[in-house]
């Protein structure tokens, strides 16, 4: 039977002043293995992959085996102690990085991109993430912080983001992670990621919930599943 992982009060004081936390393992490698097989079929049915390294599906129209998969208790007993006790899973996104695809994504953070309540996200690791193959960056704190947003048309994607200059000065972390690793963190926590200097794949797979009490102004979601 499936159970909830343990969440210490250390971990939501982390989650708190931080603005993520990894835990290790919440999922095995043979799952995350056939859940990337599942999305990269999805990509290849819907219309192919494109250069973004970015595919998003709302809760609505999502493969309903990843579905089940980001609100059974791995995800959703640790979103629950982290953020609230009533949520709602809104959407999932794949990321991945190869050798045509092997850029570092520029600091931001999510809420630019949604606005609205404060949301909580869960960066999924469907294969190891190292500082070479491009795993995250977070500057710890950031989700307390005010940072000016700059919207541009330069590179593939993220046409909101932070400018490097307006983060020199603030400590970053790199957060390897192996497959199975799961990474909270808020939406205004500022992040990043290094670019893919292997070639070889890198996926992984950000579902996003919200809390079901707190009012939501943002138009981006439609549909939602209660958790």
């Amino acid at each position: 039977m499936m159970t909830t992982p343990t969440v210490t009060d250390r971990d939501v004081q982390q989650y708190q002043s931080a603005g993520y936390i990894k835990f290790d393992r919440l999922y095995d490698p043979e799952t995350m293995l056939a859940w990337k097989s599942r999305l990269q079929k999805q990509i290849a049915r819907d219309d192919g992959a494109d250069g973004s390294g970015v595919r998003v599906w709302m809760s609505d129209v999502i493969d309903p085996v990843l579905r089940d998969g980001v609100c059974d208790l791995r995800i959703a007993g640790i979103v629950r102690q982290l953020y609230d006790d009533d949520v709602e899973f809104l959407s999932a996104k794949a990321v991945f990085k190869n050798a045509g695809v092997d850029y570092g994504s520029p600091w931001h953070h999510d809420y630019m991109y949604w606005g609205g309540s404060n949301k909580l996200s869960a960066w999924i690791a469907l294969d190891d993430a190292t500082p070479d193959n491009g795993c995250l960056k977070v500057i710890p704190g950031s989700h307390t912080m005010t940072f000016t947003q700059t919207s541009t048309d330069r590179g593939p994607g993220f046409i909101h983001r932070i400018e490097q200059e307006d983060v020199a000065d603030l400590p970053g972390e790199t957060v390897p992670v192996n497959r199975g690793d799961v990474i909270f963190f808020s939406d205004r926590t500022v992040h990043s990621s290094h670019p893919n200097q292997t070639g070889e794949d890198r996926w992984s797979f950000i579902s996003t919930y919200r809390s079901a009490c707190v009012p939501d102004s943002s138009d981006v979601w439609e549909t939602s599943v209660r958790l």
